[in-house]
């Protein structure tokens, strides 16, 4: 009996090793999403527009690969900025084409 691991101490190991080995940078740690809302909507705006979020904040990056409610909440935002930039160019291309054929029977 002495030799079979006890469940909630492996639980406990994993969770224990899981805080252990966690990147650890101090401005990330103190960043709050809701105090950092801004800054973090900037961010996810600029990796929407095609810019490496490891160029623009490394630590961000390392952060996001190992919390991953960060990274889902990261990443949801940058897809709703993609899918609304998309939109906007579909948009323009609609109102380009309407305004060429207003043209065309103008003539």
């Amino acid at each position: 009996m002495a030799n079979e691991q006890n469940p909630k101490n492996n639980e406990a190991k994993r969770a224990l090793t899981f805080i252990m080995d966690a990147p650890y940078d101090e401005e990330i740690v103190a960043m709050d999403c809701n105090d950092y809302c801004e800054q973090l909507a900037e961010l996810a705006e600029k990796v929407a527009n095609g810019q490496k979020l490891d160029d623009l904040l490394p630590e961000w990056q390392e952060h996001m690969q190992y919390w991953t409610d960060c990274r889902e909440e990261f990443e949801a935002l940058v897809a709703v900025l993609k899918a609304e930039k998309a939109a906007e160019v579909e948009d323009a291309m609609a109102a380009e084409k309407d305004d060429s054929a207003d043209g065309d029977s103008a003539s």
